[in-house]
């Protein structure tokens, strides 16, 4: 009987060992290791099709690896294995593959992956938030902007996130649409800062209107002299950030 129970037992081992599942996570942890990114695209893509589970944690180190390597390809296609088999990799997964996409000029699945970390849980932070819509902008894509605004936790819509929206939509001369958005943040409660008049003095400039400019830098003036007169009014984190990334007058 003993004899039977460990022949059985050893035969179930044998079984494990060969399962398909253990093989190739096996060889992936080898391609890894030897940062083989070609062969672990063509294992990926295998695993995916037989639907082989793997932790969140391996697929974060695909995508990373492949960041390193600056190729977009390999880590979308493991963000791609990631949203099919329902698996939400870690924080620094999502912001590696967002920081490739934009050094390689990629906007058009930004969206989708800030949805996903959104989903996860994520949150980008108001810093890199602004930021992100900043170069959007710069590439002149206003409507991914708006969308990764939308996309932000309402924590996150702050004065620092709603003035790098303005600037994208001076950047498409949209100025009506650029001032909309300012009188939204007005009424929403957040207080325009020195970086905010800065990117509207600049903007309806740029657009030669030079009466609204003027109006705004008499706002700006009349801002700066509040707050060099004594006043105990404080900038919160938000507007600090805001002047950081805005304002031509900010004293590191």
């Amino acid at each position: 009987m003993d004899c039977s129970t460990r022949k059985d037992a050893s035969n179930s081992i044998t079984v494990a060992a060969d399962c398909p599942t253990n093989i190739d996570n096996e060889l992936l942890f080898v391609l890894l290791k030897n940062r083989n990114v070609v062969a672990i695209d063509h294992l990926l893509t295998g695993m995916m099709d037989k639907k082989i589970y793997l932790e969140h944690k391996v697929v974060s180190t695909i995508i990373e690896v492949n960041c390193s390597h600056c190729r977009p390809k390999g880590a979308l296609l493991a963000f791609k294995y990631s949203v099919t088999m329902g698996i939400s990799i870690e924080r620094t997964g999502y912001l590696s593959l967002i920081g490739l996409l934009i050094r390689s000029n990629m906007f058009s699945k930004l969206v989708e992956i800030v949805e996903e970390m959104t989903r996860a849980g994520y949150s980008l932070g108001t810093y890199l938030a602004s930021l992100l819509i900043i170069r959007l902008g710069c590439a002149k894509k206003h409507t991914l902007a708006m969308k990764i605004f939308n996309l932000l936790p309402d924590n996150h819509k702050c004065t620092a996130t709603f003035t790098a929206l303005i600037s994208v939509y001076f950047s498409v001369r949209r100025v009506t649409k650029a001032l909309e958005i300012y009188k939204i943040m007005c009424t929403k409660g957040f207080c325009p800062v020195l970086g905010t008049y800065d990117v509207l003095i600049a903007g309806f400039e740029t657009n030669g209107k030079y009466a609204e400019a003027e109006h705004y830098r008499k706002a700006k003036k009349s801002k700066s002299l509040h707050a060099n007169s004594g006043s105990q009014e404080s900038v919160c984190i938000e507007g600090k950030i805001c002047n950081l990334l805005f304002s031509v007058d900010v004293v590191l």
